[in-house]
């Protein structure tokens, strides 16, 4: 049986109309992901939020009226709270109070697949919502489980902080030796052109690593349908090795606490060679979003990478006011491309793009290869851009200058050395 909650927001005098609508939009949909019954919304105008109850006494006894009629036990704030206030709420309405960061930490636990995922999600409930003495309120004694107790659980609240901080500590080691590993793994693709797609939640990412990689990942059209991430390789760029990493989607006003936590699963992203910002080209936020994801991302300062703007879901618009929108986006974005992953149009159109910019990676080198390896010499003819070739007779070797991409080289002359090294031993 889904939980029965209400949603409350303030609106204040100073905040932007259509922002406001959309920020509740989003609250709306976050709650069902969570797997909410919205029983109903409550929407109180103020100069700014009460200091002490976030909204006015009054709406509040209203709320704690309408909550005993309807059966609603848990009410889901818009904003973050402090703890003076969700305690204050909490004691009039009888109901347990959660706010945005910890909404947004219940569906990360719920989503969680991963042992590295589940300790990261554990980790930033530690951070956020514990620490605010959760333990220590009287309304806990009233409420079994709920949105923002997922993950750990009612134990963990009754923990006292010695416990908290020993728990984050052993959680935090964990979380570097799973680091470790992954690192391992990453350096065995270093050789590889990494490509990470990054984007505001919802925006078709999954769908379009499944297109590029022919896997199979979840999909669904909801806010963080997917949380771990997940490398393919991109095998329509020819001769180059391209690895595709989709990573958990963006949203605004991000908890600090879950990019610090899933730092480590956020490094394929510093460490791309290439970003793809895959932007939902339907939305009334598009902008808005752009802006969030770009945020997030010099916070992770990434904000030198290079990026390339894929609009996505084109599928979904079409007339002679998008005619007009597409234009706009090309001149502020002039290097962007228009896709749908869902029915794949245009995706040719992005292999390109990304096979422009795998070009451009390519070093020039002049190597000295032995007539004897002909196979290698059919391999650099195949899987190089060859500038120049000259055969030198005494030496009985070819010299090329050739023009290749950083992975291929380095297995070339492995292969040279390699071949050095067993006529050394036949000597």
């Amino acid at each position: 049986m889904r939980e029965r909650v209400f949603l409350v927001s303030v609106f204040s005098k100073s905040d932007n109309r259509n922002e406001y609508e959309e920020n509740v939009n989003e609250l709306q949909q976050l709650a069902e992901t969570a797997e909410t019954n919205i029983v109903g919304s409550f929407i109180q105008t103020l100069q700014k939020p009460n200091f002490t109850t976030y909204i006015g006494k009054g709406k509040i006894q209203e709320i704690a009226s309408e909550a005993k009629v309807k059966e609603v036990k848990t009410l889901i704030f818009n904003d973050n709270l402090s703890p003076a206030q969700s305690r204050n709420i909490s004691d009039i309405t009888e109901c347990n109070v959660v706010d945005r960061t910890e909404l947004i930490l219940d569906i990360f636990a719920k989503h969680a697949g991963t042992k590295q995922a589940k300790l990261q999600v554990e980790l930033a409930q530690l951070e956020y919502s514990f620490s605010k003495l959760k333990r220590m309120w009287k309304h806990l004694s009233r409420i079994q489980g709920g949105i923002g107790f997922r993950g750990p659980g009612e134990k963990q609240i009754e923990v006292d902080r010695r416990d908290i901080r020993r728990r984050t500590a052993i959680l935090k080691k964990r979380l570097s030796e799973i680091e470790n590993t992954t690192m391992i793994k990453r350096k065995k693709r270093s050789n590889a052109v990494s490509v990470s797609l990054v984007g505001y939640t919802n925006a078709g990412k999954s769908t379009l690593f499944n297109l590029l990689t022919k896997e199979d990942r979840y999909v669904a059209n909801q806010l963080f349908a997917t949380l771990d991430s997940k490398t393919g390789g991109l095998h329509q760029i020819g001769s180059e090795n391209v690895v595709l990493t989709d990573t958990i989607g963006f949203i605004r006003n991000l908890p600090h606490k879950l990019i610090s936590s899933f730092h480590s699963t956020l490094t394929d992203v510093t460490e791309a060679d290439l970003l793809l910002h895959v932007a939902d080209v339907s939305s009334a936020s598009l902008h808005k979003y752009i802006e969030s994801v770009d945020s997030v991302l010099e916070e992770l300062k990434c904000g030198e990478k290079n990026v390339l703007m894929v609009f996505n879901k084109i599928d979904s618009v079409e007339g002679k006011m998008f005619a007009f929108h597409k234009k706009e986006l090309m001149t502020k974005f002039p290097h962007s491309v228009f896709i749908s992953a869902q029915t794949g149009e245009n995706i040719k159109g992005l292999i390109s793009k990304i096979t422009e910019f795998t070009r451009k990676l390519k070093l020039t080198s002049k190597i000295h290869i032995p007539e004897s390896m002909q196979n290698l010499i059919s391999f650099i003819y195949k899987n190089t851009d060859i500038l120049k070739v000259d055969f030198d007779a005494e030496r009985k070797e070819y010299q090329f200058e050739i023009k290749v991409s950083g992975h291929i080289l380095e297995n070339i002359k492995k292969q040279i050395e390699k071949n050095k090294l067993e006529d050394y031993i036949n000597k």
